[in-house]
């Protein structure tokens, strides 16, 4: 668990606004739930012509949780960095074997790169049509699963809860496939890039009687050209990003590649003010005093807050607290937690003593911010203190390793 360090953070809860999804409990998509997953790699899923013209066969690798027994499951997406030249879908498999832990399908995609020539070197018109080519790619991955649940339902994916996100570049490809569409003011060279392939669905697959619409966005260190292009209503954002990268800017700026200025960008800062101001969902972790570009994946210190953010971001999404009174089962008996949501305390009721046991308070971000230890009553109350208004998810851990903790979201107004 992180310490001592510095998170810029918006959380905007939309409660009792959706029904929770039928597959929440207490843990699913918060925990590792299962420990064996299922792979099918190499799955074709479209072809295309590159920018130089050459045809690219594109492929995904999807993970299942093996002893899955539910019928209806959220899918994640997401798509690997680098710059739009390198990169393969195998970066992406440590994220999607990691989700797929915690209960969710996910896939990692190919998508075009650019395969034109580097003297001169390109520029954003270029770069525009290499961008809406890997659009078009990524809204093929989300019709292919569309029309598998409605044919042959391999994955048993529910299609109202799909989420893509990626890296870098496939940050920048999910951010404007969730985003961009008809209702923006969109520069001519990008409306140009988007006619001639194949429209705002692209043309890598034919099977646009399916939709490509997704239910959030995982932006981690990606931009949109035009923040703008969110929408009031659009679907809820997280994003991380190194406050001071040089590549993809946190705020206003151009994307460079090797030095080179390509395209004007608005980062992952300028947003999550724009969602903000919407009322859209949204979370940002700034990773401060930073000039790297990615820099949490390899580095331990964040590593654990943006993983742990994500699945509390998604779990907000799909298992969004409906009532005032929490009653939990567990190993025949119930625990209260109440109210919830809460203003200055909150009750925990053991229907039978069950020994000593901790309760551990995380934020939405996965920081620890409070523990107790050896708690013998059945009622005890926890106090907020001076914790901030927000979501935080309650670890109550019995000191009898053979008793099973006892974990629920609550909310501080």
């Amino acid at each position: 668990m992180i310490k001592h360090c510095y998170l810029l953070f918006v959380l905007l809860i939309t409660q009792g606004s959706q029904a929770q999804h039928p597959t929440c409990n207490n843990s699913r998509y918060l925990d590792t739930i299962f420990t064996d997953i299922d792979t099918t790699f190499n799955l074709l899923f479209g072809v295309n012509t590159t920018y130089q013209g050459n045809v690219d066969s594109l492929y995904m690798d999807v993970y299942q949780p093996a002893t899955d027994t539910v019928s209806k499951r959220p899918l994640i997406i997401l798509a690997f960095g680098g710059s739009f030249i390198l990169g393969e879908r195998t970066d992406m498999a440590p994220l999607c074997h990691y989700y797929a832990q915690h209960g969710y399908v996910t896939a990692t995609i190919d998508y075009r790169l650019y395969d034109g020539p580097f003297v001169p070197f390109p520029d954003s018109v270029v770069f525009a049509d290499v961008v809406v080519k890997a659009i078009g790619d990524m809204k093929a991955s989300i019709r292919y699963f569309r029309e598998d649940a409605a044919t042959a339902n391999l994955y048993n994916i529910d299609t109202n809860a799909i989420f893509v996100g990626g890296g870098s570049a496939g940050a920048i490809m999910a951010l404007h496939t969730a985003y961009l569409d008809t209702t923006d003011n969109i520069p001519p060279h990008i409306l140009t890039a988007i006619h001639n392939n194949g429209g705002f669905e692209g043309n890598t697959t034919t099977n646009t009687q399916y939709s490509s619409e997704v239910q959030g966005v995982l932006n981690l260190s990606g931009a949109l050209g035009n923040a703008s292009w969110v929408d009031m209503n659009d679907v809820p954002v997280f994003s991380v990003h190194d406050d001071n990268d040089d590549i993809v800017p946190y705020g206003q700026g151009y994307s460079t590649i090797a030095g080179f200025p390509i395209s004007y960008l608005e980062g992952s800062q300028v947003i999550a003010d724009t969602a903000t101001a919407l009322g859209i969902p949204n979370v940002l972790i700034t990773i401060p005093n930073s000039n790297g570009h990615v820099s949490y994946v390899t580095n331990p210190q964040w590593q654990d807050s943006v993983f742990t953010g994500i699945a509390m971001f998604l779990h907000e999404i799909l298992c969004p607290i409906t009532t005032s009174k929490l009653s939990i089962a567990t190993e025949g008996s119930k625990v209260l937690v109440y109210p919830n949501p809460a203003t200055q305390y909150i009750n925990i009721a053991l229907e039978e003593d069950k020994g000593a046991y901790a309760v551990l308070l995380y934020n939405s971000v996965g920081q620890k911010v409070f523990e107790q230890s050896d708690i013998v009553t059945t009622n005890w109350s926890l106090s907020r203190q001076n914790l901030p208004a927000g979501v935080y998810y309650l670890n109550i851990a019995f000191k009898d390793v053979r008793k099973q903790n006892i974990q629920t979201k609550i909310i501080f107004h």
